[in-house]
């Protein structure tokens, strides 16, 4: 083999050699696109809780000392924005849901089974709280997979935010629209059936790229002849007889192939 031909046979793969391996394997790219896709639907469908979300919107009223608004004001204004956001999520609150003024708000049995299986990093974690540099409205949002408890704790919790006893924040907060109803807020299964699509399709790929790799046979007439640096000069291609008639196939050349080389 002279140094051209294994420059050109160490180049690499061209865009047509790529098109033409997932062309042969379409079959099996598809089967594992479409397998790993039902595995994911069905694991979403039966392993992936849907967890709901209800949410209130609270308006928090940032004191002015003057008629004056300068940028020490705005910049206090936006801390003091950023800190209830902080404060409606922390321990201080959240304890207080176990106190028996607001615990005795939760009237439903099973919902009391459940606001006693969570620890306050559970319901802390839970808690999501949206707030905006260009406004002084809060969207305090609970989650869970229990549609009814979540609305029940979120406007709990919404009336201890606004009932606290910090003095900072005493007569700050104005609740603007109660807890809404809980919608679906995850899991994504479009998002995840479409991973697993994906997913499939690049195991398939791959599995046609190795597939290439471990074949040791030529898929044409240059391929041959850059890997074995003897010039082709014709080949006998296969065929089969059928109803008397000759039905000429596509050639595969091959290391085994029938050829007529010059010898120089």
């Amino acid at each position: 083999m002279d140094l051209e031909n294994k420059e050109n046979q160490e180049s690499g793969l061209s865009l047509m050699d790529i098109i033409s391996i997932i062309k042969l394997n379409w079959i099996m790219i598809t089967f594992f696109t479409l397998l790993l896709g039902v595995l994911t639907f069905a694991y979403v469908s039966r392993f992936v809780e849907d967890r709901y979300k209800s949410t209130s919107e609270i308006l928090v009223q940032v004191p002015v000392s003057s008629e004056r608004v300068d940028s020490n004001t705005l910049i206090n204004s936006q801390r003091l924005l950023d800190t209830a956001a902080e404060f409606a999520r922390s321990p201080h609150i959240v304890r207080k849901l176990r106190t028996e003024v607001y615990r005795s708000l939760v009237t439903n049995l099973e919902h009391q089974i459940l606001l006693d299986s969570m620890s306050d990093r559970d319901i802390i974690s839970n808690i999501s709280v949206a707030s905006s540099s260009t406004s002084f409205i809060i969207k305090f949002s609970f989650s869970h997979s229990n549609a009814d408890f979540t609305q029940v704790i979120t406007s709990i919790l919404t009336t201890i935010l606004i009932e606290n006893d910090i003095l900072m924040f005493e007569d700050s907060f104005i609740e603007l629209s109660p807890a809404s109803d809980p919608v679906d807020d995850s899991p994504n299964r479009i998002l995840y059936i479409i991973v697993g699509l994906m997913g499939g399709a690049i195991i398939g790929i791959g599995l046609a790229f190795i597939k290439h790799l471990f074949n040791n046979s030529y898929m044409t007439k240059e391929q041959l002849e850059q890997g074995t640096g003897i010039q082709v000069i014709g080949v006998i291609p296969e065929f089969t007889i059928k109803e008397g008639k000759k039905k000429w196939e596509d050639v595969n050349y091959s290391k085994k192939s029938v050829l007529l080389n010059m010898i120089t």
